[in-house]
């Protein structure tokens, strides 16, 4: 059973590694993400997709330029992977709410939308961006 999951394979993390190999699958193999990120076993993808292996914290800038998403995310992700409530706290505490290169994308088109009128969050707001993704 070379696929059973492994004890991480729920985390946020390996879900989100997993969805953004399956992205990029038209322009980059999975061998070239390993090899941009510096692993030398190309493997390791696989193990931390399935959950075998928890990101090295070391790794997240590197993986997170060869996955072409925000490294401030990534790491936010790895730490909860690692189990690291502390650093975790710490984090939040230093750096404040963590906003990604794609919710700031989010947070411009709203107040474009809105004339930078600062509306708040209706029921009926909530509900129409909760169907955007299927909730």
């Amino acid at each position: 059973m070379a696929n059973k999951l492994g004890p991480h394979a729920a985390s946020g993390l390996a879900v989100y590694i997993d969805r953004r190999i399956l992205e990029l699958r038209y322009k980059k193999t999975q061998r070239e993400i390993a090899t941009a990120a510096g692993f030398t076993n190309p493997n390791m993808l696989t193990m931390l997709k399935q959950g075998h292996s928890k990101l090295p914290i070391d790794r997240v800038a590197t993986l997170a330029a060869a996955l072409e998403v925000d490294s401030k995310y990534m790491l936010r992700l790895a730490l909860a992977q690692h189990g690291n409530e502390t650093m975790l706290r710490v984090y939040d505490e230093v750096l404040g709410t963590v906003v990604s290169q794609h919710e700031v994308g989010w947070l411009t088109l709203l107040r474009e939308a809105s004339d930078n009128s600062d509306p708040a969050v209706t029921t009926r707001a909530r509900s129409t961006i909760l169907s955007i993704f299927g909730k």
